[in-house]
């Protein structure tokens, strides 16, 4: 009964029995429209296999797999779900969309958070940082600081 699909007569909804059971109840109305709920005999996706979602502990990295591996007491199962195979027209991109729905964050890649500084006159990303020191003009001032040099056009930003 916990895979069991149970769908309305009226408006075409699909519902887990398990999900309606915890949430309502009962399984004999339909909670979008009030419509009797009737079993649902076959599968949506027949053609689908069972995909397994694992996270390996000692490298932290992510992997899918479309059976049992070797060894599977190596990896920590994150999710077990279906999807079509890998051959169907889209691939693996299909399987990670379908996983996404379920771990919205599963195979993104984090964002580089720090701004790339270029240089203002050629646009260069390589730079020297240098601490700014005695100036005739300002004595002191400001030799704290620290200034940035391109090592292309040798400009001061």
């Amino acid at each position: 009964m916990e895979n069991e699909n149970i769908k309305c007569s009226q408006c075409n909804s699909t519902f887990n029995k398990m999900f309606l059971l915890g949430k309502q109840g009962n399984i004999d109305t339909c909670p979008v429209c009030g419509g009797k709920m009737d079993d649902v005999a076959e599968e949506e996706h027949e053609d689908w296999i069972t995909w397994y979602y694992y996270k390996d502990p000692e490298y932290g990295d992510f992997s899918l797999w479309d059976k049992l591996p070797n060894d599977p007491s190596a990896l920590t199962l994150i999710k077990e779900f279906k999807a079509p195979p890998e051959n169907n027209p889209g691939g693996l991109e299909v399987v990670k969309d379908i996983l996404r729905t379920y771990i919205p964050d599963a195979f993104k890649y984090p964002e580089e958070k720090t701004p790339i500084v270029r240089c203002p006159k050629c646009g260069s990303k390589e730079y020297t940082l240098m601490n700014k020191g005695y100036s005739l003009f300002t004595g002191f001032l400001g030799s704290g600081r620290v200034k940035r040099v391109c090592n292309y056009c040798k400009k001061e930003f």
